[in-house]
């Protein structure tokens, strides 16, 4: 049975999503620059970039991803993008394009990450991979231990976005794909 405080906060609710849809109904949202064949690119240096309306517009400037590599899966493969110099990431906002922090950049070990089960292949983390986008102490030591083996690694917590998950399914590549990771086969151990 519905008490009178549930009875409002459903009817609250749906009013809500009324409202929210008759307002997404009238909305429409303009295609990127980067979609607009007619749109001027070059603008000089200290002027506003100004949408149709001749509005100030404070959208970012971007690329369609649908000029970057692809995976098997078909989502963005950003280790391809940067060995084609499709990209070029930058140590900061006001770096030169394409300058890496030389210190982080010269780390570029791999980690082997057993996994927990028989039957799930191993996996191989990649630092040099890491260091074109980030700086050690973006990882280390807050998400991650500086010590192969020190961390305590699961699915579980990767979906609920602690250590890989910090990054992959929201920034990085999706962690749907198991073997994307989950590339190495176990080595055969004799008893």
């Amino acid at each position: 049975m519905l008490t009178n405080k549930k009875y409002l906060l459903i009817t609250a609710v749906l009013f809500v999503l009324a409202a929210t849809a008759s307002v997404a109904e009238d909305w429409t949202m303009d295609p990127a620059p980067a979609d607009r064949s007619k749109f001027q690119y070059i603008r000089k240096t200290g002027d506003f970039k100004l949408n149709k309306y001749g509005m100030i517009d404070p959208a970012p400037d971007v690329i369609s991803l649908q000029f970057l590599p692809k995976d098997n899966y078909g989502f963005v493969d950003w280790g391809a993008a940067i060995k084609k110099k499709i990209i070029a990431p930058r140590d900061s906002i006001d770096a030169p394009f394409g300058k890496i922090n030389e210190a982080d950049a010269s780390f570029d070990k791999d980690v082997l990450i057993k996994a927990k089960l028989d039957f799930m292949p191993d996996v191989i983390f990649p630092h040099s991979a890491h260091n074109v986008w980030l700086k050690c102490s973006v990882c280390h030591p807050k998400i991650f231990k500086m010590k192969a083996g020190g961390n305590d690694i699961s699915m579980v917590a990767i979906w609920q976005g602690n250590f890989c998950g910090r990054c992959h399914d929201r920034v990085a590549f999706p962690i749907r794909n198991c073997f994307k990771c989950h590339s190495v086969a176990k080595a055969k151990v004799k008893k």
